[in-house]
């Protein structure tokens, strides 16, 4: 039996997480959910028992004392700044706050006494963004391609990275990474791609409309989505099996664009659309194809997408409802 720390548990995956394994039968049986941000609704899990603290982790109290005493089994790291046009507009506050809280982690974990160092494994969450801008992309990524970071939020992640690689090997932490793609899911704000234009068709159709004007930044470019769901069963298996001091690609190896995205919405929601490209709302440094190769987290795990793209959409609709 186990327990579980989660930094940033009242994120979009944070409170995904907490239902997936409220709703499988694992083997955790407390969980301490850690955030800088307040809970919005007070969450009462059946299979394990909760408690909540509401902590800046980029300051070293009281998140050690606090993770001192519960004394994890397992830390789950999910909270950053992980906007990557807030990282433009505020490079200083994602590269320090990243920065502050990775290394607070780990030195909590390395403070401990040598003995119970491999006791508590990690899995730092990361991202894809490391891999950075591409012109001539031809084939998915894998992990060994070179980390070409291409904005403050991705170089705050390449920082992370090397970080834990150097604690690995010198201070013989348990830490499994990732490098996770693109994820969406019910319960996604609109301040994210998909959601918004579910959220700007919702309201059209509320409103009676048949023929829908959206306003959207660049829809030629193509991504690797996977669906919320499937990713934190990837979280929970690389814990089980994943190889410390490694890192995993977290995707689906398909690519789909998000012009195709908005078509499949518009045929479930039954609406004719029009597109006109905002310049305002395109990011600069946006590397046309991101598609990720899976096949070690495949090999390593047995993991494998099951929410196909159709229904991750249908379920985000449902939601919006």
């Amino acid at each position: 039996m186990k327990k579980c720390l989660i930094t940033g548990v009242n994120g979009f995956v944070g409170h995904h997480l907490l239902q997936y394994f409220d709703t499988e039968k694992t083997e955790i049986t407390d969980i301490l959910g850690m955030d800088y941000f307040p809970e919005t609704a007070t969450y009462t899990p059946q299979q394990f028992s909760y408690h909540f603290e509401q902590v800046d982790l980029t300051e070293p109290e009281p998140f050690t004392s606090l993770a001192d005493n519960f004394d994890p089994d397992w830390l789950i790291h999910l909270a950053a700044e992980s906007s990557v046009a807030a990282s433009w507009r505020e490079p200083d506050r994602c590269m320090t706050n990243n920065w502050n809280i990775n290394y607070n982690i780990l030195r909590f974990l390395k403070l401990r006494p040598i003995r119970y160092r491999s006791k508590c494994r990690m899995l730092a969450v990361g991202s894809s963004e490391v891999y950075g801008y591409r012109e001539n992309w031809q084939e998915p990524l894998e992990e060994s391609h070179p980390r070409l970071p291409y904005n403050p939020y991705a170089v705050s992640r390449v920082h992370q990275e090397d970080w834990i690689q150097l604690n690995v090997k010198w201070h013989k932490l348990n830490i499994v990474s990732t490098r996770s793609f693109h994820h969406t899911g019910p319960g996604q704000t609109n301040r994210f791609v998909i959601p918004s234009f579910i959220g700007q068709l919702q309201e059209a159709r509320k409103n009676g409309q048949k023929t829908v004007h959206l306003q959207t930044g660049n829809i030629r470019l193509i991504r690797d989505f996977s669906d919320v769901r499937d990713m934190v069963r990837a979280y929970h298996l690389l814990l089980e099996h994943g190889q410390s001091g490694e890192v995993y690609n977290i995707c689906c190896g398909e690519g789909v664009s998000l012009l195709n995205i908005i078509e499949i919405l518009a045929e479930i929601l039954e609406l004719d659309v029009t597109i006109e490209i905002d310049e305002t709302l395109c990011r600069r440094g946006e590397p046309p194809i991101v598609i990720g190769n899976p096949q070690k987290i495949f090999r390593t795990t047995g993991w494998t997408p099951q929410f196909s793209l159709e229904q991750t959409l249908r379920d985000m609709i449902q939601k919006q409802n």
